[in-house]
């Protein structure tokens, strides 16, 4: 939903604006023809066939030309005060700088931002550990849904945030619910290459044998995206399952 699991899985993305997101430009399912991920995810902001559902902030900025002008004479030098953006709620969150104050000046943990997320969603998908954590203290829902039927769970396992799947699961978070498509938290982190967060699905009792509308398993997600670190996880696990299911049997026929 980039392969550099263990460098990257933890690793706090740029924060960007939903401003301008486009819901109708997500695709309708995983599939093997399909040559990017169908679903936002910090790693893949911009791919070119499809909006990502949060876009840059527009911070002010100097123009060019000052230098270029300076150089030329043209202008008298001066101190520039940079100008910065104010950030909304949800915002904060997704950058990790939300504070109990914010969240006790909003009538409802779980207000909606233009596109129907939480602060939970943004810190979610930004893997923002400290902050996912302060607002499930406030009585934020885990299992809140956007407007695709997601969850803070899907978007923290599509972006390989496995400390914070950790924490939203430890607290409720459904670990099979599935969104509009039939695609499930394990789904993405495959569709990811995320192997941490594959593991951490599967240990707290990710159903590996769920499908989605194109009839693909995580497994196949998995194989069919080359992602082969989080198809080993998936595989070994499938393996020690089945060797477990087939001791009992026979312990039981004794």
């Amino acid at each position: 939903m980039e392969v550099q699991d263990s460098n990257n899985e933890e690793s706090p993305k740029t924060t960007q604006n939903p401003s301008q997101a486009d819901h109708s430009s997500w695709s309708t399912g995983f599939s093997s023809s399909s040559t990017t991920p169908q679903k936002w995810s910090p790693q893949s902001l911009q791919d070119k066939n499809r909006k990502s559902a949060f876009q840059p902030y527009k911070l002010c900025s100097t123009s060019t030309t000052v230098l270029t002008n300076l150089q030329r004479g043209n202008t008298q030098a001066e101190t520039l005060i940079p100008k910065t953006a104010e950030l909304t709620f949800h915002m904060k969150a997704g950058q990790g700088e939300l504070t109990t104050q914010d969240i006790l000046k909003e009538d409802d943990v779980d207000v909606l931002d233009d596109k129907g997320l939480t602060a939970l969603h943004w810190s979610s998908a930004y893997g923002q550990y400290s902050t996912v954590e302060l607002l499930l203290n406030h009585k934020a829902d885990v299992n809140k849904l956007g407007p695709d039927e997601d969850t803070p769970l899907i978007f923290a396992a599509s972006g390989g945030h496995h400390e914070v799947v950790k924490i939203l699961i430890s607290s409720g978070a459904d670990v099979n619910h599935v969104d509009h498509l039939c695609n499930s938290p394990l789904m993405y982190a495959a569709k990811g290459n995320h192997p941490h967060t594959c593991q951490e699905l599967l240990s707290q009792g990710a159903n590996f044998g769920l499908v989605n509308l194109n009839d693909d398993t995580a497994l196949s997600i998995a194989t069919e995206s080359n992602c082969t670190a989080a198809q080993v996880i998936i595989e070994n696990y499938i393996i020690s399952f089945m060797e477990n299911s087939t001791k009992i049997e026979e312990d039981q026929r004794m």
